[in-house]
């Protein structure tokens, strides 16, 4: 067993692993087993261990939402929201409709009885 530093060269990040290595029948050679154990902090060069568990750490701030379930039911509070909006607006276009046939059936009685006052003061002034 030994000590394994990985330089990364572009941000000059050092990675340190655990090397053991095991014997492979099918190559007849020895390959190493790798496991990730921490990192050199670059200012202090002092070991940093890593916390064993696979992936990122979760961040504390509560105004990110990251995680997976957490999106999946603010999608869901979005789409029947939506759906929500969608049927607001159907009823509302059927309104306008309404509203306008009858805005026509006005707009056709004012010029039935303006052409019916016109006629009257024509045969009124003869």
């Amino acid at each position: 067993m030994s000590l394994v530093r990985y330089v990364n060269k572009k941000t000059g990040w050092v990675s340190i692993y655990e090397s053991t290595s095991y014997y492979d029948p099918i190559k007849k050679a020895s390959r190493p087993k790798r496991t990730y154990i921490g990192y050199e902090d670059p200012v202090t060069k002092e070991f940093v261990p890593s916390s064993g568990k696979p992936g990122r750490k979760k961040s504390n701030d509560s105004s990110k939402n990251t995680s997976f379930g957490s999106s999946v039911t603010e999608y869901g509070k979005l789409l029947k929201e939506l759906e929500k909006k969608q049927k607001e607006n159907e009823k509302l276009t059927l309104q306008i409709a309404s509203m306008n046939e009858q805005m026509n059936t006005l707009c056709r009685a004012v010029n039935e009885f303006k052409s019916t006052l016109d006629t009257i003061i024509s045969s009124g002034k003869h």
